[in-house]
């Protein structure tokens, strides 16, 4: 669960994937499963029956195919649930009657989950999560970081070794997400690397030489502010006229086990995000994607880049 940054460094020792069968909710499943094995930790695989509400008793025909699709789905999680114990992983399944958003994140808090793990689609899976898609919701809404597993992840079964990648615009509300990343990064023995985003402009600029190295102390010094300690300590500030895309560029070149974002709960239209970067990184990522929600304040300083 998320946790303040005064408080002991967070842990993922309770994850929950939600499915509905498809492809990428099958790739979902494959991370969930490598990361228990990773972490030591328990899953709870959630189905959300949305259809259960909507036939009349009257409409037999209809209710009895609702009652097939129901066993339907209760074999597919009976299936999923056999190659977790394969696998070694504790498992149990849900199957569970409402809208998908509100089901999941009431389970979430119910099970006191510390990581929600979801998938999306790959063609459409941007417009989905920018036009008030479920996932979407959750990982604004959700009291526990949110991994995604986007349509580019190359391959969901392979266990990846390299470093986790803790993407950062100095926001004030969302710097704290680098606790999240140090965490992750230290069960999995991965390196952490922060990186900053600078716009193109400013890369052949007279002070060009600078610039790199006060990006490099201010995110040490936003590490240390976190109580994070980075070992060894690998900050990056790049240049690119896109931020999505030099992040996922940089993600692809280091061969990166996860992405790490701080994101704001407000709804995306509220937060006023800029080219929807986020959910850029998310459908172009080469490796799945952690977000981590913190409430929006008016205060709160924006740098030139924002996720």
């Amino acid at each position: 669960m998320q946790t303040s940054a005064v408080d002991s460094m967070p842990s993922f020792k309770k994850i929950l994937v939600a499915t509905d069968f498809s492809a990428s909710s099958g790739a979902a499943f494959q991370v969930a499963l490598n990361l228990c094995n990773e972490l030591g930790a328990n899953l709870s695989v959630l189905h959300v029956f949305e259809y259960a509400d909507v036939v009349p008793p009257e409409a037999g025909g209809q209710l009895l195919e609702l009652e097939n699709t129901y066993e339907k789905a209760q074999h597919f999680l009976n299936d999923l649930l056999k190659r977790a114990k394969q696998v070694g992983v504790t498992c149990e399944t849900f199957i569970e009657s409402g809208v998908a958003p509100l089901t999941i994140l009431e389970k979430a808090a119910s099970k006191n989950i510390d990581l929600v793990i979801l998938g999306t689609n790959a063609i459409h899976g941007f417009e989905r999560l920018v036009f008030g898609s479920t996932a979407e919701e959750v990982l604004r809404k959700a009291p526990c970081p949110v991994l995604t597993v986007g349509p580019r992840v190359l391959d969901a079964a392979v266990k990846i070794e390299g470093p986790v990648i803790f993407a950062t615009d100095f926001n004030l509300e969302t710097i704290h997400a680098i606790r999240y990343a140090a965490s992750f990064g230290q069960m999995t023995g991965s390196s952490l690397h922060c990186l900053h985003v600078l716009p193109r402009m400013l890369e052949s600029g007279v002070q060009s030489h600078v610039i790199p190295q006060i990006m490099t102390e201010a995110l040490e010094h936003v590490a240390t502010e976190s109580g994070t300690t980075i070992k060894p300590s690998i900050c990056v500030t790049t240049y690119g006229s896109e931020i999505s895309n030099a992040i996922v560029d940089y993600a692809r070149k280091e061969r990166a086990k996860l992405i790490v974002l701080g994101v704001r709960q407000a709804s995306m239209v509220a937060s006023h995000v800029p080219a929807h970067i986020a959910y850029h990184i998310i459908t172009e990522a080469p490796c799945p994607v952690m977000t981590v929600a913190f409430p929006s304040h008016s205060h709160a300083i924006r740098a030139a880049a924002c996720l």
